[in-house]
């Protein structure tokens, strides 16, 4: 995620993490880039709403908002692409 230049390194990293999981851990540096994160609206706690839908895990979890998940789905088309063979 190298386009984003408004973005931090740490910051590209939670992103995609948050792409293939909620994030829950208990890392005071994950939990800060988290909550800046949350500032730009693209990260959001699951909380209410997630276990209105029917999630079974935690609240207090980070998830992609829908502007997270565009900035990903962004960056993702714009990186090359490797190929086998």
């Amino acid at each position: 995620m190298s386009g984003s230049p408004y973005l931090t390194d740490d910051e590209r990293k939670v992103l995609l993490q948050a792409l293939r999981e909620p994030l829950v851990g208990r890392d005071p540096m994950v939990m800060g880039v988290c909550l800046r994160l949350c500032g730009r609206r693209l990260l959001q706690r699951a909380g209410s709403a997630a276990a209105a839908n029917g999630w079974r895990g935690s609240p207090h979890a980070f998830v992609l908002t829908r502007e997270g998940w565009n900035l990903v789905k962004a960056e993702r088309r714009r990186a090359p692409v490797l190929r086998a063979g």
